[in-house]
């Protein structure tokens, strides 16, 4: 993106309806999440399982990162947020959430910009809910007045500081929100059935640069 260019729109996208039974799977953990249902979520995950990019993996480094017996655990306040959010395919056999990671343009850097998820999301003069809105956000990408660092975790409680062209620094609610370097999580398709197989952040200030690793091979 050329410098002081607006970034632009991401409008919702949701393909999960192509396939039936994926559309069952996310319709499973859908539910068992608002149940807090940790013994049924392990159930729907390969024995590789990936747990972030450095906590292991399968069922028992998922107990170990996120503690799902607890109905306080972290996992069930990011599978809320997550699970709201379409995402779209790559191949006819692997599907990935949210759309703000999978279709995120790839001249941006995911750890300088948040995505409004909502029409007309609401910009504020203060970090409150009942602050002076000052513009919208109608599924905008929005740049942060700070580069995230990893891991980075979407809930809905918090604001986020951005400054969005024409505005400046103002405010956008949690809710409104997501990062494309936050949670994301992927589906595939093995002998006719989904199965899911990772929730993930990122977790690299500074990803390798996969094209200059070839290169060097």
């Amino acid at each position: 993106m050329a410098a002081g260019a607006e970034p632009g729109r991401m409008p919702p996208a949701d393909e999960a309806s192509r396939d039936a039974g994926l559309t069952a799977l996310l319709g499973k953990i859908r539910a068992l999440t608002a149940a807090r249902g940790s013994d049924g979520l392990e159930a729907l995950m390969l024995p590789t399982f990936r747990v972030e990019f450095d906590s292991g993996k399968g069922p028992g480094a998922f107990r170990k990162r996120w503690h799902p017996e607890s109905a306080a655990s972290g996992l069930w306040e990011v599978l809320d947020r997550l699970f709201t959010l379409g995402g779209t395919f790559y191949t006819e056999t692997l599907f990935a959430l949210p759309y703000v990671y999978t279709q995120f343009p790839a001249d941006l850097d995911p750890l300088g910009y948040v995505v409004a998820v909502k029409p007309r999301a609401r910009l504020l003069d203060q970090p409150r809910a009942d602050a002076r809105a000052v513009g919208t956000a109608d599924y905008a990408i929005l740049p942060l007045a700070e580069r995230l660092r990893p891991p980075v975790t979407m809930t809905s409680g918090r604001f986020w500081q951005v400054k969005p062209p024409g505005i400046g620094l103002c405010y956008a609610a949690e809710a409104d929100v997501y990062s494309p370097a936050a949670h994301r999580a992927f589906f595939e398709k093995r002998g006719g059935r989904w199965r899911w197989i990772s929730l993930a952040c990122a977790t690299l200030a500074e990803p390798p640069d996969l094209r200059r690793t070839k290169r060097r091979k």
